[in-house]
């Protein structure tokens, strides 16, 4: 699938070409552009009702992965304050698992801290190794069901997994952590495994990199997409003549002044209101402030000396949310990696967006060459 002119606000239209990138099981095309000119404006509460009625419409007709997606869309930019967040995410959690066969996967719950991570084991027949895969910011392990196949049927086991602050476990009470290594060493023990691939979409990109700084039971680690740092990234959506002093603002704890600052541009920032609305859910932040004071740790500047496993960095000439330069920066970082290897797609190829969104085929077509390219796999794999 090609990234679509839906709408004219970029986060907004990211979001409808993140649910076309999937194809014809994830949505209709022709009910996507039904809905677009009634969703182009910054206004959540349209978005939540059209994509609401869609996903009624296709759950009424049978169309249950369909249904989980426009629920899953209609869930997105809702604040977790409303009720409807969370019925929609339970909407999109019951069609998901009414569209899909589930017998050809399991399910598990990995004890963590007094609670539970939830997790999907899908075995490879003639098994080559063991993949892991996790998001970041915002995304539920379902959405990776459609797009991560390929790996089993080419002798790949995949283990999806949601951390603290994703999908259910942020619903029951767990909030977003930058030592990524705890969730993920708990999942390693729950199913006895080493030498294992991790892949980090996403923020996730951060966060599979922080894991493997720390977790030598990793041999392999993909960071799809590169995010250095998480802070810049964010305030790459500030006024260009304002980012450095607003960095050091929050760096040296000017809260007042932070918080004044965002609220205005809220007003008129689509992706500034989801941002930080959403960054203070899955911390578990009070003001915006606190929420960047927290999102200042997710960075691999001081950790990536420590990062000895192979290597695969991804990025997007024209990704909108994590800066090109980041890539370089990364790749020059990682002085003690066994191998690393990088590539920027471009928008020729149509992947030239945020974790390839228009075309997701190029990032597993790239996860899976990497992997067989560094075959064998080291005998030690355990799951």
């Amino acid at each position: 699938m090609a990234y679509k002119q839906f709408v004219p606000l970029t986060n907004m239209n990211f979001q409808i070409n993140r649910v076309l990138t999937h194809g014809d099981e994830a949505c209709r095309e022709e009910e996507l552009w039904e809905i677009a000119p009634r969703i182009a404006k910054f206004d959540f509460e349209a978005w939540y009702r059209e994509w609401g009625e869609l996903a009624r419409r296709a759950e009424s007709e049978g169309r249950f992965m369909h249904a989980a997606y426009y629920y899953r869309m209609a869930e997105f930019f809702l604040p977790d304050s409303m009720p409807e967040k969370d019925a929609s995410y339970e909407n999109f959690r019951r069609c998901f698992y009414q569209a899909v066969d589930k017998r050809l996967f399991e399910s598990f719950e990995v004890p963590y801290e007094g609670k539970n991570l939830p997790a999907i084991r899908l075995k490879a027949k003639k098994e080559k190794g063991i993949v892991v895969i996790h998001g970041g910011y915002d995304s539920f392990m379902e959405e990776f069901y459609l797009q991560q196949r390929k790996l089993p049927e080419a002798g790949f086991t995949v283990i999806l997994f949601e951390g603290p602050g994703q999908g259910r476990t942020l619903r029951e009470g767990l909030k977003m952590t930058h030592e990524w290594e705890r969730p993920v060493s708990a999942v390693l023990d729950f199913f006895d495994m080493d030498q294992v691939a991790l892949v980090g979409v996403s923020l996730g990109g951060y966060l599979a990199l922080r894991a493997a700084a720390f977790e030598p039971r990793i041999a392999r680690v993909v960071a799809y997409d590169v995010v250095y740092d998480a802070l810049e990234c964010f305030v790459r959506n500030v006024p260009a003549q304002i980012r450095g002093t607003f960095l050091e603002m929050v760096r040296s704890g000017r809260k007042e002044e932070i918080n004044s600052i965002i609220d205005q541009s809220r007003k008129k920032d689509d992706f500034m209101d989801w941002a930080v609305t959403h960054g203070m859910y899955i911390t578990g932040s009070d003001t915006p402030f606190d929420y960047l004071q927290f999102f200042s740790k997710f960075t691999t500047k001081d950790i990536s000396p420590r990062i000895r496993q192979d290597v695969l960095l991804m990025a997007g000439e024209n990704d909108h949310l994590v800066p090109l330069e980041m890539y370089d920066r990364q790749k020059q970082a990682l002085v003690n990696a066994r191998s690393v290897r990088g590539r920027v797609f471009t928008a020729a190829e149509g992947g030239d967006q945020h974790c390839r969104v228009g075309n997701i085929e190029l990032a597993f077509d790239e996860i899976l060459k990497w992997l067989n390219e560094l075959n064998p796999w080291p005998e030690s794999r355990k799951g």
